[in-house]
């Protein structure tokens, strides 16, 4: 015996499959640039409007994206970092109190957008905090490669004595290194503006 749903089941059924097609589609044109491998020009239009707002270098945005994830806006790293610039937890809540909004969970630093609208903001303080060294990216990009405070450390008391002998870490005069070698092929290769 066949039975066959009433129209009230019938009714539900079929207002729960728009919904779930409605979620789907609204998801897939949110992650869309996602679903796609992307490629060193995926983001330069976020990029270039982050950069501008937060008045950083878009090349040194881009240099610093190619060094943390590859342009893998899904990548995750062994502390908890995510996204494309690899995002962590201390510089999501300086964001979330400086411009009095919020991030409701994790999975969000995985929107391109999101995560680079955090890191450019905090790239950009750094940048601010250290204007007066002779060596200001290489501090600020210390400070977002090994915190605040080792940067506060490792900083000359003379603004224009160099930077790089001082970092402890070869890991981080690595990154640093590797960033700035990024920012001038791009600058130089004017990569980030060939496709505006």
């Amino acid at each position: 015996m066949i039975i066959f749903p009433t129209k009230s089941r019938r009714g539900l059924f079929f207002l729960f499959l728009a919904l779930f097609l409605a979620v789907t589609v609204m998801m897939v044109y949110y992650f869309r640039p996602l679903l796609s491998r992307p490629d060193e020009e995926s983001f330069d239009s976020i990029i270039l409007e982050t950069a501008s707002r937060h008045q950083v270098s878009p090349y040194l945005v881009k240099a610093v994206i190619k060094q943390e994830s590859n342009f893998d806006p899904l990548a995750r790293g062994a502390a908890g970092e995510r996204g494309l610039m690899q995002i962590m937890g201390g510089a999501v809540k300086d964001w979330e109190q400086a411009n009095d909004r919020r991030v409701l969970h994790s999975g969000m630093l995985y929107s391109p957008r999101l995560n680079i609208e955090i890191g450019t903001w905090y790239l950009g303080r750094g940048l601010r905090r250290w204007s007066e060294y002779r060596d200001v990216q290489a501090i600020a990009l210390a400070e977002y490669n090994a915190g605040p405070s080792r940067a506060r450390r490792w900083a000359p008391s003379d603004p224009q004595e160099e930077f790089l002998p001082r970092v402890e870490f070869a890991s981080t005069r690595n990154y640093i290194e590797n960033v700035l070698r990024y920012k001038a092929e791009y600058v130089s290769g004017k990569a980030i503006l060939q496709n505006q």
